[in-house]
């Protein structure tokens, strides 16, 4: 079966949508195809009996005005239809001997870190100077690109000044500048496991722009979770026009003299379109879709170089009762054993569980109708290795593996594992744990198809972010790619993704 349409999509994931809605509201055909039976990607929800569980997100950012974001949500059509709650305060970061509250409030945050670190206040007031100044540029650069003035590299750096002074380091480096009390740089870099590396590996770049656009603009909840703001896309892409094909995965973008003339899919259809969009992984779209033969050789090597980005494995609690209310605790509560970072990942990566960092999440407060009156939903994550345990007791055979016995009993002894591990941090939370269901790296996988279940596509390195990022444009001149392999990984910038890539396929067309 052949058609043809003016832009066709690949994947239904939230960049997927947005650049369908983009296009869609510039009168073009469009058709999206999506593998699985509905929206999102990792934006889903699911339904346990009463509870309701978010696959992915934790908090949006870039939502206030001024954030930039809000613009965006404007601009596609879902500002009206979701409901977005601000986070205050942002997050508890626990230390052995520090518990630092991150109010969303910039200059009460400020000094509540003098407060526990008083010798240190010029450092942290220059830090924290800087960190601004770095924000500050990168939103001046997003706003400069959208509004379609380049710059030469000699004007780039005149432009961007803060932004160029902390391409080439990590986190820690810009940090280290400033302070040196090692607990200092760990409590400044406290929102590390948002990005999957810590502060001595993160690309600074990455690390400032999230934590200052928090600091900033604060943290925000659609109610309904991450799954609402999938619908509210997919309802906004089919009143603008535009269709969506759920149950239809992308084998093949047929090209031919440097251009992509249509995608088929495993199931016998053909469309054929002037753009084709891809919020598919790069990997998959460059090398398995397209193919290496149809792309110049240093093209295919970028693709392939970049480690694949974290990956991680969740336990979602539905409680009988709201302890989070009850001892006063935020949304989000990042528990670290230690302030060495690289120890605290590498012992999560080896399933160390006891040494490693989590992060307890609680829902109940910031998304009403999630639990029952009274009860609770909370979520437990942390970073995991794929090939732990022998890639979770599969052996590497995927085939059926959540009935797989091995599979069960790694998940749910890892489980409880970390169960425990939150129980101490939050106590009473076990005993309020009426229900109980575990997330792996293979269960990440399942839900986009990234390779090794990677959550943001590649590694947030110094060498992948800001000028390091893969470009959405490809060497094939109609296809333009969207999602996290582009930037740094998450929703809202996968969401900014789409509709980049949609304006960068229809650019001088009337």
């Amino acid at each position: 079966m052949v058609e043809h349409v003016d832009v066709v999509v690949i994947g239904a994931g939230l960049g997927g949508l947005a650049a369908g809605v983009t296009a869609a509201g510039r009168g073009r055909q469009v058709l999206v195809l999506e593998r699985d039976s509905g929206p999102g990607g990792y934006a889903q929800c699911f339904q346990r009996g009463p509870y309701r569980f978010d696959s992915s997100l934790h908090a949006l950012n870039g939502l206030a005005s001024g954030g930039g974001m809000d613009a965006v949500y404007r601009e596609l059509g879902i500002w009206d239809r979701v409901h977005l709650r601000r986070l205050d305060p942002l997050y508890v970061a626990r230390f052995p001997d520090h518990e630092v509250v991150a109010h969303a409030d910039p200059f009460r945050h400020e000094s509540d870190l003098i407060g526990q670190f008083p010798d240190d206040a010029s450092g942290i007031r220059a830090y924290l100077d800087e960190a601004s100044a770095v924000y500050r540029d990168a939103r001046r650069l997003d706003e400069d690109v959208t509004a379609g003035r380049p710059s030469s590299p000699d004007d780039f750096v005149a432009r961007y000044p803060a932004l160029v002074a902390v391409s080439s380091e990590t986190w820690a480096q810009t940090i280290s500048r400033h302070v040196t009390d090692p607990r200092l740089v760990a409590v400044l870099g406290a929102l590390w496991p948002y990005t999957g590396l810590p502060p001595e590996l993160v690309s600074s770049l990455t690390g400032i722009v999230l934590a200052m656009s928090y600091a900033q603009h604060g943290g925000w909840y659609p109610e309904g979770g991450s799954g609402a703001l999938a619908r509210a896309l997919e309802q906004i892409l089919r009143e603008r026009g535009g269709e969506i094909r759920y149950s239809h995965a992308v084998a093949n973008v047929d090209v031919r003299d440097g251009r992509a003339l249509a995608v088929e899919t495993t199931e016998g259809l053909r469309v054929e379109a002037d753009a084709v969009i891809s919020d598919a992984s790069a990997p998959a779209t460059m090398l398995m879709m397209v193919g290496p033969e149809h792309l110049p050789s240093d093209y295919v090597e970028r693709v392939e170089m970049p480690g694949t980005s974290y990956t991680t494995f969740g336990v979602y609690l539905g409680l009988e009762r709201d302890v989070f209310a009850e001892q006063g605790l935020p949304h989000e509560l990042f528990v670290a054993p230690g302030y060495d970072a690289l120890a605290t990942r590498g012992a999560a990566l080896s399933g160390d569980w006891a040494r490693s960092e989590i992060t307890v999440t609680d829902y109940t407060s910031i998304d009403p109708g999630c639990a029952p009156p009274s009860g609770g939903v909370a979520v437990i994550v942390v970073e995991a290795a794929w090939n732990y345990a022998d890639v979770w007791g599969t052996g590497g055979d995927l085939t059926d593996y959540h009935e797989n016995p091995r599979y069960i009993a790694v998940k749910e002894r890892v489980a409880g594992e970390l169960l425990r591990l939150a129980d101490a941090a939050v106590p009473g939370l076990a005993k309020a744990t009426g229900f109980r269901e575990a997330s792996t790296p293979l269960t990440n996988f399942t839900y986009t198809h990234n390779p090794l279940g990677a959550i943001e596509g590649y590694e947030n390195t110094p060498a992948n972010s800001g000028l390091g990022w893969l470009a959405q444009t490809t060497p094939i001149d109609n296809l333009f790619l969207a999602g996290a392999w582009t930037n740094t990984g998450g929703q809202n910038p996968a969401i900014q993704s789409g509709k980049v890539a949609a304006e960068l396929a229809l650019a001088g067309q009337p």
